[in-house]
Parts: C-alpha cells; structure tokens; sequence
C-alpha cells in the first residue's frame, strides 16, 4: 500500500491499483469565517486523481468536500459510508453508488477490507473512525475525533494496525456564528492524547493530521506543539510516530 498525506486531515491510499481517499478536501473556502485563511499553500489534487473509493469520517467541511466527489470520483467509483450518515449524504451524491455499512461491518473488494468503528465528535455530530485494510497494510483514520472510551475495545478486535492518522490539534472552537456555546474543552484530540489513543490502538506509527494549517485567534484555536513536544510525548507514552507533510507519500517498508 501506497500512502499519500493531503490536504489538512486528507490521505490518498493506493492499493491493488486502486486509489482511495479519506476526507480529503481541496476547497475549505466555507469555513474561512471560522477557520481563518490556509497558512501555508493549500494542495490542489482533483485534476489528477481518479478515485475507486472515497469515504469520509463526517460531514464537517474541512473533511467533506462535494467537489471532490464530483471532480475524483471514476464513473464506477464507490463512496463508502457509514450508515449513520447515509440520508445526508444521499442529498449531496446524486446518481452515485454507495456502499453503507453499520460500525464494524466490514466491506471487501479487491482484496481491500473498509470498516467503520466507533468514534466521537466534538460538538455532537455523527462521525465515524475508518479501517482500511489490505495484504500488507492496515490504516486507521480518525478523522477529527475526540478522545472517547472505546481506543482501549478498538485495539482489542482490530490487530495489526500499521498507521493511525490521529488528529493533534486539541483545538478549542467559538462556533457561536453558528448557533453553538462556547465551551473551553478541546473539540478534537490534543498531542498527548492522540499518543495515547494510538498506544491503545497498538498502533506501529501515529500519524498526526488535523493540525497546522488552519488557526483563528476569536473561532478555531489550537494547541500548538514542536517538534521537541513529539519526541518527548512519543518517549512519555512509549508510541512511535512519523510526520509526513502535506502532499508527502510513503511507500510501505517505512522503518
């Protein structure tokens, strides 16, 4: 399996010729009143990709992005959902086929296996963790996850996982422009705690995403961390890690 970091919480997987995406966005113009602009330059993918499978872990629009479904998508493509979020999504997908499964149904085609598992939004929104897994590789997404008391039953029924894309962020959020109280308490996972989720997970590598790119000093503020944070975490915790920045790939036999 090849991996590809996108765009904020995005990633490209290719396997047995097939290119999958989770939550990958290339347009986050509809939060810029919350997100603020893009600190560093946003990568532009949809002319490039066609995608087998795209599958995302909430309708959020820094994670859900009808453009790419439209523009990525091949014409026998698949959008795998959960089915929690089935009847929204059936609203935004048109003609599309869909395949939706219930948390911990597992889906296989071509030799790839899709599962969605539990996970817990921020402000109370239906959201999935996705597994995706093939021959070799086992990948496990998080979305914008908070930290939640199933990591430890996770770990338990899915060995083997390779990469857990955490976010790290632990970003407090003043979405009061939308209708929603304030609340001081991190509306995704914080450093430490995506460690300690990918530690539970028995994760090989966390893979830290959600984090970076984005910051609004009244509406979206992240904890903010070094490079000297990871390694001293990482140590705390006992959890490998690895960064990839944003468009880098990485090929299976990382060590």
């Amino acid at each position: 399996m090849e991996i590809q970091k996108l765009n904020w919480a995005g990633i490209k997987l290719i396997s047995q010729d097939k290119i999958i995406l989770i939550d990958a966005v290339e347009d986050f113009s509809y939060y810029k009143p919350v997100l603020g602009d893009a600190v560093e330059n946003l990568i532009e993918f949809s002319e490039e990709i066609r995608a087998d499978y795209i599958l995302f872990t909430h309708l959020h629009l820094d994670h859900f992005d009808q453009g790419v479904i439209k523009k990525c998508l091949k014409k026998d493509g698949k959008l795998i959902v959960y089915s929690g979020l089935e009847s929204f999504v059936r609203k935004y997908a048109g003609e599309v086929e869909m395949i939706v499964l219930d948390l911990n149904e597992i889906f296989t085609e071509h030799n790839i296996t899709f599962k969605p598992v539990f996970a817990m939004d921020g402000v109370g929104e239906i959201q999935s963790s996705w597994i995706v897994e093939d021959e070799s590789t086992k990948v496990f997404h998080g979305g914008d996850t908070i930290w939640h008391n199933q990591f430890w039953k996770l770990g338990k029924e899915n060995p083997n996982i390779d990469y857990a894309f955490l976010p790290v962020n632990g970003v407090v959020v003043n979405f009061e422009i939308i209708g929603l109280e304030y609340s001081p308490v991190p509306a995704s996972l914080n450093l430490k705690e995506a460690f300690a989720a990918a530690h539970l997970l028995h994760a090989r590598y966390l893979v830290p995403i959600h984090y970076g790119l984005f910051a609004h000093k009244k509406c979206y503020i992240p904890q903010l961390f070094d490079d000297g944070d990871l390694r001293k975490t990482s140590e705390e915790v006992g959890q490998g890690y690895l960064i990839l920045k944003d468009g880098e790939m990485l090929t299976e036999g990382y060590s």
